[in-house]
């Protein structure tokens, strides 16, 4: 009707795989197919497939971003310490001119440089998630959109960083660095791009 929201009036609902009029084609992807296409024709959907309550289907998924935003900041920190670790593990062991590389300045200022930002990156995410534990029921629009935002950017930043440093033996699937900067890749896109995150963080503050 005029004058009420475009998110109006949406319910959830959850359907199996299987079910009649439902087909799924997955989506190639860096990552493989990892996300798809949904398509229904004539599918019938019971009231036992409604999740929630009809009608309210925008806010429920408004509801879920704080626990979204956050499961994928703390998948994304996860992937960026992993690549932190394989990447100090190789500067030292690896050596050039008679010394380890990880003792020349330029690689040694970048890996106090990552463990310093994965430091507060954790810091970040550990203050909010306990502020959404003691508040389940409150949005901290900003507070997890500056986790999701610092947290999958960072991951980018490390894996690059990561593959960089290894030089040939970063891009060579034989290491895993190259699998690492795939997965955080699409982080930054998915759960609302790190420019929405930036837009809603701006919001919050009035502009």
């Amino acid at each position: 009707e005029q004058g009420e929201s475009k998110h109006h009036g949406l319910t959830q609902f959850m359907l199996p795989t299987d079910a009649e009029g439902l087909q799924i084609r997955g989506i190639d992807t860096m990552g493989g197919k990892d996300v798809n296409d949904l398509y229904l024709t004539d599918c019938f959907v019971p009231d036992s497939a409604v999740v929630g309550t009809p009608g309210q289907g925008w806010a429920q998924l408004m509801a879920g971003l704080n626990l979204e935003r956050m499961i994928l900041a703390a998948l994304m920190l996860g992937v960026a310490q992993r690549a932190f670790d394989d990447t100090l593990t190789y500067v030292r062991q690896r050596e050039q001119f008679g010394r380890p590389i990880g003792s020349f300045q330029a690689l040694k200022h970048r890996i106090a440089d990552m463990a310093t930002e994965l430091e507060c990156a954790q810091l970040l995410l550990d203050d909010v998630a306990t502020a959404i534990d003691a508040e389940p029921g409150r949005v901290f629009a900003r507070e997890a959109s500056m986790a999701k935002l610092k947290c999958t950017e960072l991951a980018k930043h490390v894996t690059l960083e990561g593959m960089q440093m290894m030089g040939g033996y970063g891009y060579a699937t034989e290491y895993g660095m190259e699998a690492l900067l795939r997965s955080t890749v699409v982080s930054t896109v998915y759960g609302g791009t790190s420019e929405i995150q930036r837009e809603i963080i701006g919001k919050t503050y009035g502009l």
